[in-house]
């Protein structure tokens, strides 16, 4: 390869650009009808065509022979000239290193001055928002008269760093991502043309690594390939990880398969295990997150692939949590100093409880005598439920245990946590606990499908069987009634008149003050 892949495969007509059909269109139009405005703005993430678009614009409306299309010649001085960087019309300008009020000047200089070769003078200049708030005072006094020989491109992929007053002299044109489908065509394309084979799984993790962005699929690809031996010309799954430095795809479905399973002690080895090999653990939980979100497309599609065999098997609510999980382990690792610990503390939240029961079971098989009355209404009043075959759970042992269970929601939701305290235990029966609580609108916070997952999830942990929750309006049911002053004052005792002859105020006694808040 002669030049890099992205460089020698740029786009350089309107027709091979990439995934941004909607931007083409219009921009033909521009040039077919010669309505071209003064400034235009191209936004849109790295690596989707910005540049390229905008030297194509030049191209189209500089172009000795334009094509009835709106597309450029290719073929005539001034579009060979574009293409090779050697038009004089043509100025492009890096914002990001000339930022300053000076450039912009020099710029406004310059533009007075007639086109040399071409219809338009052109001014690219990339990474805009980058420029200081000086230079962008100055630019908006030139993109308010400016001459109608010159055109400005302003492209960015942070639009909402650049002032309102700059967005609104400005046409604006968004470039989007490529999807998955489209940045595998482009490199089937390009190694088709490079005479390159690629496996389907190589394929797979180069497309992944690009996010969407065209430019960096070929740069990946270009890596890859150069990095090959000589006579080498197939591309693996296992260069691709080990040029890229990815981590095992093998670990990652283990991890994930321990951790939906609740084993603590295979999941903490694999995570030892990436520790031993150097893998960077910011890249895995990266890696991990595209693996979850290829599960949880499959299962909400019901299509299931080969990437994940027991993806079908696995509750859709343990991808969400495991999800949520990884997220935020991903924000906290690239600042940690211990960053195995981080993914160590998903483990805990994953693991199945494990609560030895400590109730003492009747067992009926082994009684030689039926129960007495005083037995039968013992065992009615704690109406026991069977949690398969072993853990048996009473309203009893609930009531026992209810202030952590209600402390164990506090982390989760305040509001649940509030609401659940104020509510009064009625009965569990059938694996339901059956909640009063003094208003509707409890009632209808507690019985949405997050709170019940919470409170699932939060009863399992606690008393080690799972619940659901009913809930039943009962107005009598009433908040504790936070003393007022009139109820204070009401109750101040009468402490009689200081007499003359006192000399220094009665000091309150521990009987007083009791006596103020007496019946609070």
């Amino acid at each position: 390869m002669s030049s890099v892949l992205y460089q020698k495969y740029r786009s350089q007509d309107f027709d091979q650009l990439k995934g941004q059909d909607n931007v083409v269109k219009l921009l033909k139009n521009a040039v077919q009808k010669e309505q071209i405005a003064h400034a235009y703005l191209l936004v849109g993430s790295r690596g989707t065509g910005k540049t390229s678009t905008a030297r194509i614009f030049a191209k189209a409306i500089n172009c000795k022979n334009p094509k009835k299309d709106g597309n450029p010649c290719l073929e005539c001085e001034n579009c060979k000239a574009i293409a090779d960087g050697t038009f004089l019309d043509l100025i492009e300008i890096d914002a990001a290193s000339n930022r300053g009020i000076d450039q912009i000047r020099e710029l406004k200089e310059r533009i007075e001055f007639s086109p040399v070769e071409g219809k338009y003078k052109v001014y690219i200049i990339d990474e805009v928002h980058m420029l200081t708030t000086e230079a962008f005072n100055a630019l908006l006094k030139t993109l308010e008269e400016p001459p109608k020989h010159v055109v400005f491109i302003l492209a960015t992929t942070d639009v909402h760093k650049l002032p309102p007053t700059i967005l609104s002299r400005c046409q604006r044109y968004d470039f989007r991502l490529g999807t998955d489908d489209e940045i595998a065509d482009l490199i089937k394309s390009v190694a088709n043309e490079e005479k390159i084979k690629i496996e389907d799984d190589a394929l797979d993790i180069i497309v992944k690594n690009a996010k969407g962005s065209y430019r960096d699929a070929l740069s990946i690809l270009d890596v890859v390939y150069s990095g090959q031996e000589k006579d080498k010309n197939v591309i693996t799954l296992d260069e691709v990880q080990k040029t890229l430095g990815l981590p095992d795809s093998e670990k990652v479905i283990l991890l994930l398969k321990y951790l939906l399973a609740g084993d603590g002690a295979e999941a903490l080895a694999i995570i030892e295990s990436l520790e031993v090999d150097g893998v960077n653990l910011q890249q895995f939980t990266s890696f991990v997150l595209d693996y979850l979100r290829s599960i949880l497309s499959q299962k909400i599609k019901n299509d299931f692939r080969k990437d994940f065999p027991f993806s079908k098997d696995i509750d859709i609510r343990d991808i969400h949590k495991l999800i949520n999980l990884f997220l935020e382990a991903e924000n906290k690792i690239r600042y940690a100093h211990n960053q195995a610990l981080v993914l160590l503390m998903i483990i805990p939240e994953m693991m199945k409880p494990n609560v030895k029961s400590e109730i003492k079971m009747v067992n009926r098989d082994v009684k030689k005598s039926l129960p007495t009355t005083e037995e039968k209404e013992d065992e009615k009043k704690k109406e026991e439920v069977k949690v398969n075959g072993e853990k048996t759970v009473t309203v009893e042992e609930i009531k026992e245990g209810w202030d952590k269970f209600v402390d164990e929601i506090k982390p989760f939701n305040h509001h649940l946590y509030a609401f659940i305290g104020g509510g009064h235990i009625r009965s569990f029966e059938g694996g339901t606990l059956h909640l009063e609580v003094p208003f509707s609108f409890h009632k209808d916070r507690i019985e949405t499908p997050k709170s019940r997952n919470i409170i699932s999830e939060v009863f399992g942990k606690v008393y080690g069987a799972p619940c659901k929750v009913e809930c039943y309006v009962n107005p009598d049911i009433k908040p504790v009634e936070k003393a007022d002053a009139d109820v204070v004052l009401k109750n101040l005792p009468v402490i009689p008149k200081k007499k003359e002859t006192e000399e220094k105020p009665k000091k309150a006694t521990a009987s007083d003050i009791e006596a103020i808040f007496e019946g609070v």
